[in-house]
């Protein structure tokens, strides 16, 4: 489709793009059994079924072989983040084989009288690994959403695991993304000069939750080079394509594609001229 003919090689998905039910309860319900990475015991024991896998391998698929068709897994409000550069085919190929899951390390519970009653541990496991992995584009660190909030965890993926482009697929309820979300990823690209690439869910999904949108895209000098906007704005896209409307559906159309390049020759001029990751390293810091 489009993103073939534009030259994208990866694409992303937000937090929970298949479905956001009303309740922890109604989403386990119509829970799918877990991806398995490839190669692994559990992987060779369980072949995984469902209609949101089989979607997922088919738009894959399709992609890979230069096809029109694509799968509809457009269920629930989703938007995809692209990034571009060649070699998806090497990975769209071996569909159904699965290079790497990492699992959210920070569960969101919050409790605001009156406002929000928020407990994802109650149906949630968080994960205890963190988690790279090479790609088309670079080395991936993974995190989901809550966990951009805990700057020491990126860290530790750049320092310890050699991310160049850090993941962050997430569904930030409206007043939260509009109070930090810009912030905390430029925050993450500047602070581990990486690129920060965050699929977001936007618009409303069920009577009880809608999500903020702006899907983004910040190099490693915390330029945002690509926002897909949400109920705050346009971002950098076509604002013909934009509702300015607190109460809408969702504020921009869905599901929509952005993309963005990736430089990478960027990342290593940009930790050339200020060596973060080096004077972390050196650094002696204790308690007087």
């Amino acid at each position: 489709g489009w993103a073939k003919r534009e030259g994208a090689s990866m694409l992303f998905l937000p937090e929970c793009f298949g479905f956001l039910g009303e309740s922890g309860q109604e989403t386990l319900s119509r829970a799918e059994p877990p991806i398995l990475v490839s190669g692994s015991e559990s992987a060779q024991q369980k072949s995984v079924k469902g209609p949101i896998f089989d979607a997922l391998k088919l738009t894959v698929s399709s992609y890979a072989n230069g096809s029109e068709q694509v799968a509809d897994i457009s269920e629930s409000s989703v938007q995809i983040e692209v990034s571009l550069l060649d070699g998806l085919k090497t990975i769209a190929r071996e569909s159904g084989c699965w290079l790497s899951a990492g699992r959210k390390s920070h569960l969101f519970d919050v409790s605001i009288p009156n406002k929000v009653n928020l407990r994802e541990s109650a149906t949630t496991a968080p994960g205890e690994e963190l988690v790279v992995c090479d790609s088309p584009i670079g080395r991936l660190g993974l995190s989901t959403c809550y966990d951009v909030r805990f700057p020491e965890m990126y860290v530790d993926l750049v320092q310890r695991g050699g991310a160049e482009i850090l993941l962050v697929p997430s569904a930030f309820t409206v007043p939260t993304g509009k109070a930090h979300w810009h912030t905390l990823l430029t925050a993450r690209a500047i602070e581990n000069q990486c690129y920060v690439l965050a699929a977001a869910q936007v618009g409303k999904h069920n009577n009880k939750r809608k999500s903020y949108g702006h899907s983004l895209a910040v190099d490693p000098w915390g330029d945002i080079v690509a926002d897909a906007g949400g109920y705050d704005g346009a971002g950098t896209m076509s604002t013909e394509r934009y509702v300015e409307d607190e109460d809408a559906v969702s504020p921009v159309e869905v599901p929509s594609i952005i993309l963005c390049d990736i430089d990478r020759e960027k990342i290593n001029s940009v930790r050339e001229r200020i060596p973060i990751q080096q004077h972390r390293a050196n650094a002696v810091i204790r308690f007087g």
